[in-house]
């Protein structure tokens, strides 16, 4: 192993950890000679630390995996108003990224070098005496870390394989004179070798609730779960390349034996759900209040979390959240008008389409979807459009203790990567899969609607609402719903919708759908549309809670309206989604519904695309690869076309 490598890793990211916070405050030991890095159990928590350390980056869980990569779906939306290339990266969202984009080299780098150290922590911890000297016949603190270096070594390479599909695939420690221009690795060969490493350390680690900072670190319990996403990736559908045509997007593909996938993925998160070290007792708002204020359970929803750090990491209730203005300097004015809670940008949107696909007594809809900002001085502001919706279950207005009128990113909010509510839904997909709506994947579908609604209401919306669901299809639509009103803004939509080969079709149908409201709303009869929200209206009421400060009262989302209420404002919503182009004098979409989709379906092809067609989900190798690798590794899906 590459002693010189992991020491100086250890040595550079360790400085840190006596200044953070959460399960990355420890102190390492100074002065490691080789023959000590793995000696003594503190020094393995030290090296596993360093792992948990660079996925800290803003370059990996920090910022890119947060939300760069994240739209465009039925769910989340970054509106691209431009045909043309945008040369700074941000067109990811609309299919259209580019192997020269810095973003995608620099997260490429990171990831790898997140595999590279966990590669080394988990040979020195093989090779190491204390190790070897372990018995193995229960879980100790040495196979808990073990298992911990591997189960996120795992981790990294999913959301590697979610991103690019077959990508370069090492599992030992680097060594000098190495050839490292090696290929790629189909993917799911990378899969069905990373199940089964986990199956194997998974009896010999610990649950959250035996383990220092819990679900801050990768538990047995977080075993179970990854396996069975690992499982369902594996199962599912994926975008193949055409080698013989790389500048075809190529088509969508199901591996072989994928029932055997779904079997396994039945299997490990059953031992989730069965062994019962994880529950839903938290209201779904009393959860995000305090995952705002970085307090994370470990025996209820949270899975496992990167334990972001304050002052240092995290774009929760920043770029994540609900808009806050930070300051603002008044004309004639050299001090600028603050607020304690410091500004947000808000950069991740959600779709306003999405806010009515909610059930209106879904108490998760006015907990995720945030119509609304924050001025300076904490009156909420309207912010309803087609890419503006923000995501409500983030806001610095959460926090029990303001982090200052200065604040702005690195909150220090928490990475909840997996949730058990992810883990019921994924139960009963599987199931499902394998052998319809059975009666444990109804509970478990029971499960996450009892959450979401007033116990009241449990008759209709989670009885009699499950039982509706009485064949395979009829349920996996359920579940596919479910996902989309659980997760919002969450990271998991874009990737759900690609396994289950439901991407494209999602896609074709959001295009349309965001027309037709436009049509309609501008008088038009289209088949199959209602009303629709032409627009809302709003006007200021005082906070009940905050004296001195207002909120809005919205009305237009509950019901539609078709006048507007005395004594309110007009937002105009779907209205002005299609209208007259002054220039052509014709009826058409607004530019941002024309190419948010560009690279897919767009106003110029929109005839020529069916729902069946695969969309190009996944992202280029990145050119400096390429050259890297000198020829044996290149692009397909017409990346370079």
């Amino acid at each position: 192993m590459n002693k010189k490598i992991l020491l100086s890793l250890l040595f550079t990211f360790g400085l840190c950890f006596t200044s953070c916070s959460d399960y990355l405050e420890v102190n390492p030991a100074t002065g490691f000679t080789q023959a000590e890095v793995f000696g003594s159990e503190s020094e393995i928590h030290s090296a596993v630390a360093g792992i948990y350390t660079l996925m800290l980056s803003d370059d990996v869980y920090s910022n890119r995996l947060a939300f760069v990569f994240n739209p465009n779906t039925d769910v989340e939306m970054s509106g691209i108003s431009t045909n043309a290339v945008n040369v700074n990266g941000s067109d990811i969202a609309c299919f259209q990224p580019k192997p020269y984009w810095t973003t995608l080299n620099s997260t490429w780098n990171a990831m790898y070098k997140i595999i590279n150290l966990s590669n080394d922590v988990i040979e020195g911890i093989e090779n190491s005496d204390i190790y070897k000297a372990d018995p193995k016949d229960k879980a100790s603190n040495i196979t808990q870390m073990y298992g911990e270096a591997k189960t996120l070594r795992a981790m990294v390479y999913l959301d590697m394989i979610r991103i690019w599909g077959d990508v370069v695939f090492r599992t030992k420690s680097s060594v000098g004179g190495e050839d490292f221009t090696v290929g790629v690795t189909d993917r799911n060969k990378i899969l069905e070798f990373l199940i089964d490493d986990l199956k194997s350390v998974e009896p010999l680690m610990q649950y959250p609730n035996q383990l220092d900072f819990g679900t801050e670190r990768a538990s047995k319990s977080f075993n179970q779960g990854l396996i069975g996403l690992l499982a369902l990736t594996r199962g599912g559908w994926a975008l193949r390349p055409d080698t013989s045509n790389p500048s075809s997007v190529g088509k969508m593909v199901r591996g072989d034996n994928y029932e055997m996938y779904y079997d396994i993925a039945i299997k490990y998160l059953g031992k989730v759900i069965d062994e019962k070290h994880h529950d839903l007792k938290l209201s779904y708002s009393d959860f995000w209040k305090q995952q705002n204020n970085w307090v994370t359970p470990v025996d209820d929803d949270v899975m496992f979390s990167l334990a972001l750090l304050k002052g240092t990491s995290g774009e929760y209730g920043y770029s994540i959240g609900v808009p806050i203005t930070g300051q603002v300097i008044q004309p004639g004015s050299s001090a600028p008008v603050t607020n304690p809670y410091g500004g947000a940008s808000g950069s991740l949107s959600l779709c306003g389409t999405y806010l009515y696909s909610f059930d209106k007594k879904d108490l998760r809809r006015d907990v995720t979807c945030a119509p609304y900002s924050y001025d300076v001085n904490l009156n909420q502001v309207i912010r309803l459009d087609l890419a503006k919706l923000a995501t409500g279950k983030w806001s610095k207005l959460y926090e029990e203790k303001a982090l200052g009128a200065a604040s702005t990113k690195s909150t220090g909010v928490n990475f909840a990567w997996m949730r058990f509510s992810d883990v019921l839904l994924m139960y009963a997909e599987a199931v499902n899969e394998r052998v319809g709506p059975r009666e444990d994947a109804r509970e478990c579908l029971r499960r996450v609607r009892r959450r979401a609604f007033d116990k009241a209401s449990w008759p209709d919306k989670v009885d009699n609402y499950v039982a509706s669901k009485t064949s395979p299809e009829l349920f996996f639509n359920a579940i596919m719903e479910e996902r989309a009103w659980e997760f919002g803004g969450e990271s998991k939509r874009k990737f759900d919708l690609a396994r289950w080969n439901k991407y494209g079709e999602v896609i074709y149908n959001q295009y349309n759908k965001l027309i037709n409201w436009g049509k309609v709303a501008n008088g038009a009869y289209v088949a199959g549309i209602g009303d629709v929200p032409g627009s809302v209206y709003w006007k200021n009421i005082p906070d009940p809670k905050n004296a001195g400060r207002t909120i809005l009262d919205i009305q237009g989302i509950d019901q539609i309206l078709t006048a507007k209420p005395a004594g309110y404002t007009e937002q105009v919503f779907a209205s002005a989604w299609y209208s007259l182009n002054s220039d052509t004098q014709t009826y058409e979409p607004r530019n941002d519904i024309k190419w948010s989709f560009r690279g897919f379906i767009n106003f110029n092809n929109a005839t020529s695309v069916t729902p069946n067609d695969p969309l190009r989900y996944l992202c280029p190798y990145p050119s400096k690869v390429i050259t890297d690798h000198r020829g044996n590794i290149q692009n397909y899906y017409g990346f370079n076309y």
